[in-house]
């Protein structure tokens, strides 16, 4: 019998560990693929949550389209999802992309910090114009930074008013732990933040735009008193003969102002078609007792249009 030489026993050998390499080869490749894919994941979230605390409560922040916008760091609602996310309420923001176009004119009544005033400027252009109003003076004066920081200053007009129906100092209710709900109607009794006021003047929209022809693009977004801000803008609204109107609508709050169903039907009888703008997207036209039936009490977001 003739015994194995050397280099036939070292074959299966070599073959094995050629085999244990390729696979730790393949492991390598797999976890180095995982750790580039995570690497990606945490730089693309840095570039949306690229903040910078200044101090005094104020961060400056990235939104997710790059401008720069100052926050409340104490705010657990609106700046908390601009700090860590760099956007808010994507489904209005669609909505509003499909309508606001180059060249229009915008108001973003309600503006907050100014989320949707600056993506509304950049969204008109410099042969656009957009009207921002907020009542809240900690918070306009953030928003004023904004808007210079991302160079809008020739294309926004600010507004320190609450709009409203007439002319009258209202008092002004609001939180820092949850700027979006502050209001002329008077606090949440529940809260559990401090409650702080401010007294501030208020104007309707017929005297504050009545140099402006027309506009295109209304967005009124204030916590109950949107049917005063509608009576105080018809003129406006009726020599605007193309427009689109996304208003918060909430059954309860409206009802404490005007019948809910005769505040929707008064739009249709000037000439709107009515939708909501819901997060699964803009809804087909429906009449008042329908979109009164489609909301069922919840807090919704009507979409009118009037094309001429």
């Amino acid at each position: 019998m003739t015994s194995p030489t050397n280099d036939d026993a070292l074959g299966p050998r070599l073959q094995k560990i050629e085999t244990r390499l390729a696979q730790m080869q393949a492991t390598i490749d797999a976890r180095l693929g995982q750790m580039q894919a995570q690497i990606e994941r945490r730089l693309a979230q840095l570039q949306h949550a690229d903040t910078i605390y200044l101090g005094e409560h104020e961060a400056l922040t990235r939104l997710h389209t790059g401008h720069r916008i100052y926050v409340d760091t104490r705010d657990v609602g609106i700046c908390s999802h601009l700090m860590l996310e760099g956007r808010w309420e994507p489904w209005i923001e669609t909505g509003l992309a499909s309508a606001v176009k180059p060249g229009m004119r915008f108001c973003d009544v309600g503006a907050n910090f100014g989320y949707y005033t600056l993506l509304g400027a950049q969204w008109v252009g410099e042969a656009g114009r957009v009207f921002s109003f907020e009542a809240n003076p900690e918070i306009l004066k953030k928003l004023r930074k904004s808007v210079l920081v991302n160079g809008f200053g020739n294309t926004v007009s600010l507004f320190g008013n609450a709009v409203y129906s007439d002319r009258r100092t209202l008092d002004l209710v609001f939180s820092f732990e949850f700027s979006g709900g502050g209001s002329t109607f008077g606090g949440d009794a529940r809260s559990p933040w401090a409650a702080h006021r401010a007294e501030v003047e208020a104007a309707p929209l017929d005297d504050l735009l009545a140099d402006v022809p027309d506009v295109q693009v209304m967005k009124i977004d204030v916590e109950g008193a949107e049917p005063h801000v509608i009576r105080g803008a018809r003129r406006l609204i009726e020599r605007s003969r193309t427009l689109t109107l996304v208003i918060e609508f909430h059954e309860t709050s409206v009802a404490q102002v005007v019948s809910p169903r005769a505040y929707l039907e008064s739009f249709v009888k000037d000439g709107f078609s009515i939708a909501l703008l819901e997060p699964a997207g803009i809804t087909d036209t429906l009449t008042a007792e329908a979109c009164l039936t489609t909301l069922g009490g919840r807090l919704g977001y009507l979409f009118l249009t009037r094309t001429g």
